[in-house]
């Protein structure tokens, strides 16, 4: 009988209580990530989460690091092909031909969904967004650096998704 009242106490405190508690502290005191990261474009749809990368495809756009999983977040994954690979040196190969230099868009992400690009990936892109979106490279220069964030153990990075929001916003896409 104590292990059944033990067990039952138990479940309702760590099970139910405990959930409970830290579900409400994040909800007050991270609400923007506890509930997604969620971004919004100009007429308050949902567009995505800051947290997973999407494709653009489109010049006006900057380009997110290529994806082995195609962005989908249920699926995402690395390749997992070797250096040697015929298939990792033809996708290069195709990134070089589309106009693409900096190594981090010649690969696909580890996961297959991060937003961030090293900040050097980024303005590789600047000529050509500025000159679909007929603004001045130099301000999209600047536009660009303002949104860079310290990397985690690595390059100084920028989140594209938010940047192309941001573009869209600023620029009335």
């Amino acid at each position: 009988m104590i292990a059944i009242r033990t067990l039952l106490t138990l479940t309702l405190l760590l099970g139910a209580g405990y959930p409970l508690l830290v579900t409400v502290l994040a909800q007050w005191l991270f609400p923007w990530q506890a509930n997604g990261s969620q971004l919004y474009d100009q007429q308050h749809r949902l567009i995505g989460s800051a947290l997973l990368a999407q494709p653009f495809h489109d010049a006006r756009y900057f380009t997110s690091r290529p994806s082995a999983s195609d962005f989908a977040s249920l699926g995402g994954s690395a390749s997992n092909l070797g250096m040697s690979a015929e298939a990792r040196r033809t996708f290069a190969k195709q990134q070089v031909e589309a106009g693409y230099h900096d190594a981090t868009l010649l690969t696909r992400s580890a996961s297959g969904l991060d937003p961030h690009l090293p900040l050097e990936a980024v303005l590789e892109q600047v000529e050509r967004v500025a000159q679909a979106r007929q603004i001045d490279p130099a301000a999209l220069t600047k536009l660009v650096r303002s949104r860079q964030e310290a990397g985690i153990l690595g390059p100084t990075v920028v989140n594209v998704l938010e940047l192309n929001l941001l573009l869209d916003k600023d620029h009335h896409a």
